[in-house]
């Protein structure tokens, strides 16, 4: 009960108080009087009480809508969140399903990469031998099978080239030519016989030596680039050009610089590089010396 609801009620006891004193002394008028005021002031009263039972209702019907609302609104963001919830499960597991077939794919490529290395070793094998072959029959020689006849074994290139470049000296120093060997490793191993690799030296150096026709130097170069060794063998003579430098490693052929020989010497140095997997090709221009580039598998 509130402060209204009690002067209410105080006043109409007080009224029907006096209604009563006069009542007593039939005084009609004030009788009246006081019997109007406390009906207004009963009235006035129980407005107030259902006023007061009334507003709590209203309050509580307004918090239960709000309450609805509410719960309304958490359900909506709950099913967001699920939505949202579900498309990220189906997007991470649609990445993962992606990742499984890139990582198949890459198995697959090295699979495929790895058969085709072995098709073109196999190829390369075959082809070195075909070409061994043929430089074989094209000599006319029996090289080739006294190259079969020496084992192989795991040897340092540097200490042969030094080897065969001592062989040498007496003849370069006669002819003024200075042999350097030049190299950031004191030992390149390589799986070939000492013995046919130092003649392949030796007829390169031998080559240089005798067409130079000039005093220079020849510089023996070797270097490595992962399992394969590079030799670079290159003077600074006086070279050939272009359309004779492509044929000085095929058997018999003699330049215009032709001095004597049988033109034998590059030939078996080509046809003891290719059968040990090598390549080797010239490079000349005249005036300008010769080169000698050859490549050897490690192993």
């Amino acid at each position: 009960m509130n402060n209204k609801q009690k002067i209410l009620l105080c006043g109409s006891i007080i009224a029907y108080i006096l209604f009563l004193v006069f009542f007593i002394r039939t005084d009609l008028p004030l009788m009246l009087v006081f019997f109007i005021i406390q009906s207004v002031l009963l009235i006035a009263f129980s407005y107030l009480c259902w006023r007061s039972a009334s507003e709590p209702k209203e309050e509580l019907d307004q918090l239960r809508a709000e309450n609805v609302l509410l719960k309304e609104q958490n359900e909506k963001i709950l099913d967001e969140a699920h939505v949202r919830t579900s498309e990220k499960d189906n997007a991470l597991k649609a990445a993962k399903e992606e990742l499984v077939d890139a990582r198949n794919q890459v198995t697959e490529l090295e699979r495929q990469v790895s058969s085709l290395t072995e098709e073109l070793n196999s190829v390369r094998m075959e082809a070195m031998a075909r070409e061994a072959e043929a430089a074989e029959e094209d000599d006319g020689t029996s090289f080739l099978p006294q190259i079969r006849k020496q084992p192989a074994a795991t040897i340092n290139i540097i200490e042969v080239a030094k080897n065969a470049a001592a062989e040498m000296a007496e003849a370069a120093q006669k002819a003024g030519l200075t042999i350097r060997i030049a190299s950031n490793k004191d030992t390149y191993l390589v799986k070939a016989n000492p013995e046919m690799l130092r003649i392949m030296f030796r007829n390169i150096m031998d080559n240089s030596i005798k067409y130079m026709n000039r005093h220079g130097v020849l510089i023996v170069t070797i270097s490595n680039i992962e399992e394969d060794l590079f030799v670079v063998l290159k003077d600074n003579g006086e070279g050939l050009a272009e359309s004779e430098t492509k044929h000085i490693f095929e058997l018999n052929y003699q330049g215009s610089n032709r001095i004597s020989g049988n033109g034998l010497g590059l030939t078996q140095a080509k046809a003891i590089i290719n059968y040990y997997g090598g390549t080797v090709y010239a490079k000349s221009t005249p005036g300008k010396g010769m080169g000698i580039y050859i490549q050897l598998p490690t192993t």
